[in-house]
């Protein structure tokens, strides 16, 4: 079974992208701690940066990740000028991405969210630009752009818990193809609502008969 690490970025003292209220840090925990706990679930051998808001800096962020897992999410929001929005993958120079584009496609396809690029870039020294794929050694990384917490769209999509999972969700099934694991869709939550407890059976019985006239399925518990 392949190996995975979540990154949740920022955090601590370090909040990132800030946009409506909201701080980039506690959407990536929110993101990452759902992926997390889901893919334990599913069986997955997966690992987190950080649980909680810490501070974390570069080298002891990439010192977790350093060729210690076949694969590395590092979950992020962006921010801009309160124009851009949509999602954005980013893979490392000496990939061909297609981890990258996979997330990419799902996401898009779950959540009707803009795709605006699946990319890479290198710095003046023809290195990775971006720490995360420069210092991270064999350990193959994708950093997630979910979306811009300065737009206003793209923000009102993630306010939603339903949006949220979903392309939590998404990840989650793309993720299950490359560590081998069989995806599962989560399991349904079902609340009981209780109408009324008599002490006559014939009592329960006509509550019963009342409820089936209205259209609903009520059985009786002792």
């Amino acid at each position: 079974m392949k190996t995975l690490i979540i990154d949740v970025g920022h955090g601590g003292n370090d909040p990132g992208a800030t946009g409506f209220q909201f701080k980039e840090k506690d959407w990536n925990l929110k993101m990452s701690l759902y992926q997390y706990n889901r893919l334990k679930e599913l069986s997955a051998n997966v690992a987190l940066t950080r649980s909680s808001d810490e501070t974390l800096s570069a080298t002891a962020r990439t010192n977790k990740i350093k060729s210690k897992y076949d694969y590395c999410i590092s979950n992020h929001f962006n921010a801009f000028n309160g124009e851009a929005r949509g999602i954005e993958t980013i893979h490392s120079i000496h990939s061909i991405g297609k981890l990258a584009i996979d997330i990419a496609d799902a996401l898009h396809d779950a959540t009707k969210l803009p795709l605006r690029r699946v990319f890479n870039r290198r710095n003046s020294a023809g290195k990775d630009w971006y720490f995360m794929h420069r210092l991270t050694g064999s350990t193959q990384t994708v950093i997630i752009e979910y979306g811009f917490i300065d737009h206003a769209k793209d923000v009102a999509f993630y306010r939603s818990d339903e949006n949220f999972i979903k392309a939590a969700e998404a990840v989650i099934k793309v993720l299950c193809v490359y560590l081998g694991v069989k995806y599962q869709t989560p399991k349904a939550t079902l609340y009981r609502v209780q109408v009324g407890a008599f002490q006559s059976k014939e009592n329960a019985n006509n509550l019963v008969y009342q409820l089936k006239k209205l259209g609903y399925d009520p059985f009786i518990t002792v």
